[in-house]
């Protein structure tokens, strides 16, 4: 079985160009949230200062959103291609069979996505290029399901995370957990489980997902997808908009802190991983990220009093 769907930076190694060990325990990128987890009174408040110093916007504890893009309404948008294809499926069949008949088609038609770790498309996207991953293909089968009149819901399965390294400029590399998420469509008296290319069920446990947090999922994703482009200011724009959909999310912040710290900003790497944390004391790859900023900071710290020990010296 092929999955992917949510990076998580698990950490950074070799940072300043100098490599570094995994610490031995195991990493995680942080906690999925689905934005209604209740917060402390100290976690809201720091929550809320962090987006103010962030973003240049405040929100008060308990608030639901910052003003945001809209990039995540993409995830789900019906395309007219894919209407005309619905549209194609006899309307005088109930919503359920009608259903049925499109997985038929789509069957018959050889229909499969090009399995692409790194492309987080739309269910547009995904509809007509055939690649992504498994987000990519649970949204088009929720949009679809949608589009006839049927309940339909992401899952995050807990399956074994996979994790994959890769590397980057500088002697950095990235290690990145994989987790995987399907979608479930309700027919009423029951209700059936779409894996990634109509794959075989996964055994292990889901647990349905709202769509505002597989939205931010998907920013998440897209934000390294253009961070490995150097698209920086397109990718933070990205992770603000995620921000505003789960402000609560450890994952999210982590994220954020990486994008930042691969920008040369320490302060606000430093500042994203310390949020992180707040939320979710558990977040190791984010424990580990700030480490690596402090040593970077202490660094800069030397080099610039240095800087200034010489300039005394010469005058």
């Amino acid at each position: 079985m092929r999955w992917m769907a949510i990076f998580i930076v698990a950490l950074q190694l070799g940072c300043a160009g100098t490599p570094s060990s995994a610490p031995p325990r195991a990493l995680s990128g942080g906690s999925i949230t689905t934005g209604e987890a209740a917060l402390s009174e100290d976690q809201a408040e720091s929550l809320a200062e962090a987006l103010e110093i962030t973003f240049g916007q405040s929100m008060e504890p308990g608030a639901s959103a910052l003003a945001g893009p809209g990039y995540s309404q993409g995830l789900l948008a019906v395309s007219p291609e894919m209407r005309a294809f619905v549209d194609s499926i006899d309307p005088s069949l109930s919503p359920n069979q009608r259903f049925r008949q499109i997985l038929r088609t789509l069957k018959q038609q050889r229909f499969e996505l090009i399995y692409d770790l790194d492309t987080t498309a739309t269910a547009a996207e995904a509809f007509a290029e055939r690649r992504g991953n498994c987000i990519s293909f649970s949204a088009l089968m929720v949009a679809l399901a949608r589009e006839v009149g049927l309940e339909a819901h992401f899952n995050r399965v807990y399956a074994p995370m996979g994790r994959r390294t890769t590397s980057g400029s500088g002697g950095n590399a990235l290690i990145q957990n994989i987790l995987h998420i399907n979608a479930e469509v309700s027919f009423g008296w029951s209700t059936r489980i779409l894996e990634f290319n109509f794959d075989p069920r996964s055994p292990h446990r889901h647990k349905r997902l709202a769509d505002a947090t597989v939205q931010s999922l998907y920013l998440n994703n897209r934000a390294l997808e253009l961070e490995k482009e150097q698209r920086r200011e397109e990718a933070v724009d990205m992770l603000q908009e995620a921000l505003t959909l789960n402000p609560a999310s450890s994952l999210l912040w982590n994220t954020l802190g990486y994008v930042h710290r691969r920008g040369g900003n320490l302060e606000l790497a430093e500042l994203s991983y310390s949020q992180a944390l707040a939320l979710d004391r558990g977040n190791t790859a984010a424990e580990h990220n700030l480490r690596n900023v402090y040593r970077l900071q202490s660094r800069r710290a030397l080099s610039q009093a240095q800087l200034t020990a010489d300039s005394d010296a010469e005058s």
